[in-house]
């Protein structure tokens, strides 16, 4: 039989180590719902899939706790994306969304915080809409244009 607890590894974002109690990943897809007048059905539009986010239950615990906590809510604070390696999931390049902490006076030494992430994507993922798609075009037919200029002058 597997040992389960052995299985599991501390956490971390942006390096800052913390332990989880519960975490999960939300997924899903973007649909939009168009309740026609008249209409017996609605119609359902899929739009792609969502942004993965993850909420987790975090704790600090040690003669050093409070130091730990400060460290975690200055790197959830931090600007930009980056890694978020959880107990049993692969590492992944995240933007916090979110840091609640909670403190209690009965459990000294335990600082415990309600944490949100988002998964990153990349920069292609505005290409995928047809938006994103016409944006991409005119910004190449821009350059090729000041190109040109620049070489006229």
């Amino acid at each position: 039989m597997r040992d389960w607890s052995s299985a599991f590894r501390r956490a971390s974002f942006r390096g800052v180590r913390f332990w989880v109690d519960e975490d999960g990943p939300e997924v899903g897809r973007r649909v939009a719902v168009h309740e026609i007048s008249g209409g017996n059905v609605p119609v359902v539009e899929d739009m792609g899939r969502r942004a993965t986010r993850f909420t987790v239950s975090a704790y600090v615990a040690s003669d050093l706790a409070d130091i730990e906590g400060l460290a975690l809510e200055r790197a959830c604070a931090t600007d930009g994306p980056a890694v978020l390696r959880l107990p049993m999931d692969p590492s992944q390049l995240v933007y916090c969304e979110g840091c609640r902490r909670n403190r209690r006076k009965n459990k000294n030494g335990v600082i415990t915080y309600d944490l949100a992430f988002v998964t990153a994507g990349g920069p292609g993922g505005a290409a995928a809409s047809a938006l994103g798609a016409m944006r991409g075009t005119m910004a190449n037919a821009l350059g090729a244009v000041g190109a040109a200029l620049a070489g006229a002058f």
